[in-house]
């Protein structure tokens, strides 16, 4: 990371400095990693990004900056922004992974469509299950079958969440033999599959509260 050309102090982002609290227009367009000053990893303390979020926020902050003028004030609005966009996809692992698979040159979901051939079937289950639920009349049956499935879903969301992350870091690392880029991404829309189906479920449980 630079240091801050007003104070001399190493810049807490490109965007900020936490010593003269001086802020910068960026020079060049920023990947999300380089916003919050760090090194690309698929793995991250999620504490330790809150608290770099909340420190740059108040260093971003356009309140801070109005006696500097409308132009400061606007630089500002601009950073925090950019801030808040970076973190979105830093905080969430499939995000995450996601930018570092295009970011290595693999495909983006547009390019890669494919689930796992393993998940498929599994898939297919869920699929019948779900509208199983939607058709049954018993409620407390189906209460019970909608968190027998988020259970389900939640716990492969968590083994695929899990498994994409370290095979994204072995290929961050230029391990041999690591998972190629288009099996990642094909593990990431798993873990959209899986997301549009708890999404369904949570439908699907509205519905049951509305008609009790």
């Amino acid at each position: 990371m630079a240091d801050c050309s007003h104070c001399n102090e190493v810049l807490a982002s490109p965007l900020a400095c936490g010593g003269c609290e001086s802020i910068f227009v960026a020079t060049a367009s920023l990947s999300p990693f380089e916003v919050f000053g760090l090194p690309v990893a698929a793995r991250l303390d999620r504490s330790s990004l809150r608290k770099k979020l909340l420190k740059l926020q108040r260093l971003l902050h356009p309140d801070f900056h109005g006696a500097a003028g409308e132009t400061m004030v606007d630089i500002a609005e601009h950073n925090t922004a950019e801030v808040n966009s970076a973190y979105e996809v830093l905080r969430d692992a499939a995000k995450r992974s996601s930018w570092i698979v295009e970011h290595l040159g693999g495909p983006s979901e547009s390019a890669e469509r494919q689930m796992p051939q393993a998940f498929l079937m599994e898939v297919m289950e869920w699929n019948e299950t779900m509208e199983e639920l939607k058709e049954h009349g018993n409620p407390a049956e189906t209460k019970a079958g909608i968190n027998e499935l988020k259970a389900e879903l939640n716990y492969q969301r968590a083994e695929l969440i899990e498994s994409t992350l370290d095979n994204t870091e072995a290929q961050l690392n230029q391990v041999a033999g690591a998972t190629d880029l288009a099996s990642i991404r094909r593990d990431l829309n798993a873990v959209r599959y899986i997301d549009r189906a708890l999404g369904a479920i949570a439908a699907i449980e509205l519905n049951l509260a509305q008609a009790s």
